[in-house]
């Protein structure tokens, strides 16, 4: 298939105009629709597993006495879904037009910010969504008894300690299941990208 395209590149390629020979435009612009396609379905079926898990979450939490802390996370669930929703929205929003190149590297630049920016996220948010839903878990057991005894320094060590290993469990857990998910298509999508500048390096240097 590579060869094949290569070749069909070399006919019709015209130096003055990247990617402008219909046939090369035309089979990489469905091979690209079909990979970002497959990126989209994906990350809109994770968003959407986010429901199911929010409400199993509550019935459980319910179940044992915890409501409280349910619809806590319940909320913090709903709004994960919603920001993730935005994000998707955002991302339909970059258009291919007649750029396949400009498309896909736009989209893989896209892919990477909201990684980087989701890392932060989960590395700050995490811990303070977190540490609230143990109080309320605890709240008038004995265990938060006994932490309310400890000494002040304690008390802000154990809530450092808890903080720097949540940190550490949100971005490492985001960071696994994106790549156990997502690493195979963004794979492709970077393939996609190289075979392209390949063609376009090669019918240049000619």
């Amino acid at each position: 298939m590579e060869r094949s395209i290569e070749n069909i590149w070399k006919e019709g390629f015209q130096a003055e105009e990247k990617l402008s020979a219909p046939v090369i435009s035309n089979l990489y612009k469905r091979k690209s629709k079909l990979v970002i396609q497959q990126i989209k379905n994906r990350s809109k079926k994770d968003n959407l597993s986010l429901i199911p898990v929010a409400l199993i979450m509550f019935g459980v939490l319910a179940f044992i006495g915890k409501a409280l802390l349910g619809l806590y996370v319940v909320v913090l669930i709903s709004a994960l879904f919603f920001l993730n929703k935005k994000t998707l929205k955002n991302l339909e929003a970059i258009d291919i037009k007649t750029n396949t190149y400009e498309y896909l590297i736009t989209y893989r630049n896209q892919i990477k910010n909201i990684t980087t920016k989701t890392t932060w996220l989960l590395g700050i948010g995490l811990p303070i969504a977190i540490i609230p839903a143990y109080w309320i878990f605890f709240d008038g057991t004995k265990v938060m008894t006994n932490f309310k005894e400890l000494a002040l320094g304690i008390e802000i060590l154990i809530v450092v300690g808890m903080t720097l290993v949540l940190l550490l469990l949100g971005v490492l857990s985001y960071r696994l299941s994106t790549r156990m998910m997502y690493a195979r298509l963004l794979e492709r999508l970077e393939s996609t990208i190289e075979d392209m500048e390949e063609l376009m390096k090669n019918s240049f240097g000619k």
